[in-house]
């Protein structure tokens, strides 16, 4: 699938530093979370949870308000039963009684009433604050030729083992050999792309494109953000994606040298459809799908999740909405009590994907 395990890294090393969700060292004490109120963190009234128990069942579920995305979830369902037999065996009597629960009206309260059972995460800290970050597909500008502005290529998957870095790559190690897909006008929106794992290109006149994850150069990959954390170019309070295009429009001159100190590249494929899939093979629905650790949320489970609600600054409002979700999607740094949720294609899904690294609650229904 195209993202695979690069993009969360990449994602999370850009948006996240206040937590860190991909350290499976075992640890016999509670995890803080710094500021973690700022970022919709409650322990008030929560009983903590050891770190062995990823998930424990619960009677109720502890939640208020309604499910908002009852349509949403019964397409996501759809495009399961329709793309992936062993999924829907798997889970089919699940989502059989969670559809027959969501056309009664979804109440929380009923789950028993329908033969469903919850379990809840236990959350980053032992408190049930499960961590939430956003992903989504760019589009971008691009041409089939280079042309005027439009000169940064974006590459198909090369032949043989040779293991170019990013800097030789940027520095011609790949011309010649009829790689190019399209060409940009940016580096950085290219490897923005790389980072969420796929995207279309807009060639002109709504001429779009699918490239969807190919490879990826075979070195680790080293967060852009953290470097200019690390640097003091941006405050760790307030970094994201945002402000990594802001930090780039002002130093033009220096952004090829910091996207260089990333050895790691992602090279893509045409995909002929123009659908959205997960690692699953089944199109994503927007904010009705996830990305998952699967060693403790196996593939195709239904989460109801407690999204927190940010404004448009990034800031969480006080309030969180109850989703239906289906994890269909993984990551290298999707771990543990983390997931990636799925916000759409497009610059408005982009900038709601790069503010989000919130907490909220997860409950597995089964």
């Amino acid at each position: 699938m195209f993202w695979k395990a690069y993009k969360k890294i990449a994602l999370t090393g850009i948006t996240l530093f206040i937590a860190s969700c991909s350290n499976n060292v075992a640890k016999k004490t509670e995890v803080s979370i710094p500021d973690g109120s700022r970022w919709g963190a409650i322990k008030n009234g929560r009983h903590f949870v050891s770190e062995n128990i990823p998930h424990f069942a619960t009677a109720t579920v502890a939640a208020n308000g309604k499910i908002v995305n009852p349509r949403e979830f019964l397409q996501q369902l759809n495009n399961v039963y329709q793309y992936s037999g062993n999924i829907s065996a798997t889970f089919g009597n699940t989502y059989r009684k969670i559809t027959a629960w969501v056309n009664a009206g979804g109440n929380i309260n009923e789950l028993t009433r329908f033969g469903l059972h919850s379990r809840q995460m236990r959350g980053e800290d032992g408190y049930q604050n499960v961590l939430m970050t956003g992903y989504y597909i760019p589009v971008i500008q691009a041409r089939l030729t280079p042309q005027g502005e439009f000169r940064h290529p974006i590459y198909a998957i090369p032949k043989g083992n040779k293991k170019y870095a990013r800097a030789e790559i940027y520095r011609g190690a790949l011309y010649g050999k009829g790689l190019e897909l399209a060409y940009t006008n940016s580096y950085l929106e290219n490897f923005l792309m790389e980072v969420q794992g796929s995207g279309f290109v807009d060639l002109g006149g709504g001429n779009l494109r699918h490239f969807a994850y190919g490879d990826k150069n075979g070195y680790g990959y080293t967060s852009v953000g953290r470097l200019l954390v690390e640097d003091g170019e941006i405050p760790k309070e307030k970094m994201s994606v945002q402000a990594i295009r802001e930090w780039g429009a002002r130093n033009p001159h220096r952004l090829q040298a910091l996207l260089e100190r990333n050895r790691s590249f992602v090279y893509f494929r045409h995909d002929p459809t123009l659908d959205v899939k997960g690692s699953a093979g089944v199109p994503l629905v927007a904010l009705a799908s996830v990305a998952s650790d699967k060693r403790i949320v196996p593939t195709g489970s239904v989460l109801l999740v407690e999204m927190p609600l940010v404004d448009h600054s990034g800031n969480w409002t006080g309030k969180h909405e109850l989703r239906l979700m289906v994890a269909l999607d993984v990551g290298g740094a999707v771990k543990n009590q983390h997931f990636d949720l799925y916000q759409g294609i497009g610059d408005q899904a982009g900038h709601k994907a790069g503010l989000m690294k919130h907490y909220g609650r997860v409950w597995l229904l089964n």
